[in-house]
């Protein structure tokens, strides 16, 4: 018996054709089993991309995504911006898929769509920033440098390894700057080369599997590194080991809040998941339970 009356998939219909071709063959006949009616809509921009998903979300069960980190932004400042919108499902075909490894979800997707239509639902956090919506993480310093420094070339050729060799590069160059930070009504002051507001465990592929990290807990966590040190990298580094304390770290600072506040003396941009269209001073604040999502059953672990 179908789990779902009507379901949507949507897909990026720039991915590529081997990648379109990956999610038709792969992912579609479990999609097709489960759901009494499947409907797939593939678009051109994240512009007709956020419209279709609402569209989609105003007839169907649950929405499926299948993309990267920058389609899923998509669909979560789409979701985000209606009421009570239906669940999103994640379907991962792009460079890193970063919240999908938080909700370990497979990166295979013949084992991701099996997992999805044989899981459950959870109540995710999402964070609002500056009037829009993120998932992941939001983060200005080196991870914007990294992310505008990418080769496109590289990327095509490199894949993940690409975010690696520009984050090298730009932590060569990187120099500490000021912070004001407001979380939960009280003032800090720090210096740091990156600032990272943090919903999901993952970022680049490189996971953090701190105990505080929970995209379900109503909080969102926040690290600043203060120099682009080696020490300091060893450091960001170390947090993928579970038997590390972040407050003991001598380069790394660790907040936990619902309402963060950041300002800089300079206006920096802003990288949302990936995506880089705001810029500082920024308000963000967790949105408990906001995204109800599909997810396999094992992430019960996580979150």
């Amino acid at each position: 018996m179908p789990k779902f009356n009507r379901s949507v998939l949507l897909y990026n219909g720039n991915a590529g054709a081997s990648t379109i071709d990956s999610v038709l063959r792969m992912a579609v006949p479990h999609l097709a089993e489960a759901s009494k009616s499947l409907e797939l809509i593939q678009t051109g921009s994240p512009e007709e991309f956020e419209n279709a998903c609402q569209t989609a979300a105003t007839h169907a069960d649950i929405l499926f995504i299948a993309g990267g980190d920058g389609t899923v932004h998509s669909a979560v400042r789409a979701l985000s911006a209606i009421p009570a919108p239906p669940p999103m499902a994640i379907l991962p075909s792009g460079t890193c898929n970063d919240f999908a490894r938080t909700l370990n979800i497979p990166l295979d997707l013949n084992l991701a769509a099996e997992e999805l239509v044989n899981g459950e639902f959870r109540d995710i956090d999402t964070g609002r920033i500056n009037g829009g919506s993120f998932l992941n993480f939001a983060g200005i310093g080196l991870i914007t440098d990294a992310s505008s420094n990418i080769d496109p070339h590289l990327k095509e050729r490199y894949g993940k390894l690409s975010y690696f060799m520009s984050a090298l590069q730009s932590m060569r160059q990187a120099e500490p700057f000021p912070v004001q930070l407001k979380i939960d009504g009280i003032t800090y002051a720090e210096e740091g080369v990156l600032v990272l507001v943090m919903n999901g465990k993952s970022i680049g592929t490189h996971n953090f599997p701190l105990a505080t990290i929970d995209p379900a807990d109503g909080l969102l966590d926040l690290f600043i590194i203060q120099t682009s040190s080696l020490a300091a990298l060893r450091e960001w580094f170390s947090l993928s080991q579970p038997e590390v304390v972040a407050e003991e770290l001598e380069h790394i600072v660790h907040y936990q809040g619902k309402s963060i506040s950041i300002k800089t003396t300079e206006e920096l941009d802003v990288d949302t998941d990936g995506e880089i269209y705001l810029k500082t001073p920024l308000d963000i604040e967790i949105q408990p339970g906001s995204l109800k999502m599909l997810v396999p059953k094992r992430a019960e672990e996580l979150i």
